[in-house]
């Protein structure tokens, strides 16, 4: 086993993948130094890890053992690719938030009195919260060189949210109406608070990009047949 350090890039926004900021974090990994991985010979592609060992001799010995059509097989260090390491294994840490060189929380100050929106680095596996699935690890095989896959980037756009919201409205302001009787009138008081609040989510939240737009939890229960 090894414990390597490296410093680690990471966006000046979650979910957002520009880094004019170059915030970096060092980063901690212990694991296997050796590994045996595949890659996709038409796309360069990482596909999986094969095998593992402290020792690279033994899988110098039994890589052209490893047969997969349509991939090659290749043996990364941990020491030359402390990067690759973690972010395929897991388990690499960063300092908490409180500490000495920790990531603090992100916070966004949301509009009027909606509540901030706020996001806590994960200290455990911090590689793998970084990068999304929407581009894989690729290797070259001539230059041993990796390049890691996009920056995670959030599903869904704005008008997803602010159409879904109004939506919502919508079937509360039915319900409202339709099963006036089932609700107390501090609830009724609630839930046509709450819609007139969804209602307005488009207009106050139109440049603001959408992980950072509230949830709030109503905690009444309606029909919204």
């Amino acid at each position: 086993m090894i414990t390597t350090t490296f410093t680690q890039q990471y966006p000046d926004q979650p979910w957002a993948p520009a880094v004019a900021d170059n915030n970096t974090v060092t980063v901690t990994w212990t694991g296997t130094r050796y590994f045996i991985f595949s890659v996709e010979t038409a796309t360069g592609e990482v596909y999986a890890i094969e095998d593992q060992d402290d020792k690279r001799e033994r899988l110098d010995t039994e890589i052209n053992s490893h047969v997969h059509d349509g991939h090659t097989f290749h043996v990364l260090d941990a020491v030359a690719h402390p990067q690759v390491a973690a972010f395929i294994n897991g388990d690499d840490t960063i300092p908490a938030k409180d500490a000495s060189g920790g990531i603090p929380d992100y916070v966004f100050n949301t509009p009027n009195d909606d509540d901030d929106y706020v996001y806590e680095y994960n200290t455990m596996s911090f590689m793998q919260q970084l990068y999304g699935g929407g581009t894989r690890l690729t290797y070259d095989t001539d230059n041993n060189t990796f390049t890691m896959p996009d920056y995670l980037t959030h599903p869904l756009q704005n008008t997803h949210i602010f159409d879904g919201y109004e939506e919502a409205a919508a079937q509360i302001d039915v319900a409202v109406v339709r099963d006036r009787s089932e609700f107390t009138a501090a609830e009724i008081t609630l839930l046509e608070a709450h819609s007139i609040w969804l209602k307005g989510v488009r207009a106050r939240y139109a440049s603001i990009e959408p992980w950072k737009i509230p949830c709030p939890s109503l905690g009444i229960s309606y029909n919204a047949e």
